[in-house]
């Protein structure tokens, strides 16, 4: 008996970045990408036809719409997906924006392959009803 994946999708305008984030991800057991995206608004189109995943990476600048008004919209639109912004900013004041506005979690650009499992999974284990109290921010909130 298979254990249950974690959907994820990876949004990025940088096509290289975005596709070995996707290798990378493809290679924890127990998850699949189901779509890339390379902005917030295709983003919001493949999830208005219904493919909606458990957790969204998602560049924080990108064309059209970025990763924290995209975080905004997911929030009121979209609140059972969990969103982990992926940066090369690590400011205080920007990190605490974006968990005000919905953000799950945060990872720097330079993070480990572990950082991203570990952000990935903390997310999925503080879900509403998980059980566990509060996000963290390290990597993630």
């Amino acid at each position: 008996m298979s254990t249950p994946s974690i959907r994820l999708a990876v949004v990025d305008d940088h096509i290289l970045f975005r596709k070995g984030l996707r290798a990378l991800i493809s290679g924890f057991p127990g998850m699949e990408v189901l779509f890339e995206a390379g902005d917030g608004q295709e983003l919001l189109e493949r999830l208005d036809q219904g493919t909606i995943p458990d957790v969204i990476l998602m560049d924080l600048q990108m064309p059209v719409l970025d990763g924290l008004q995209t975080v905004r919209l997911l929030r009121a639109q979209y609140p059972q997906v969990r969103s982990i912004i992926i940066s090369m900013h690590d400011e205080p004041e920007l990190i605490d924006s974006l968990r005000a506005e919905g953000a799950h979690g945060y990872l720097l650009k330079n993070a480990s392959p572990e950082e991203v499992l570990g952000a990935i999974q903390h997310v999925i284990d503080t879900r509403p009803g998980s059980g566990a109290s509060k996000p963290i921010l390290t990597a993630s909130f």
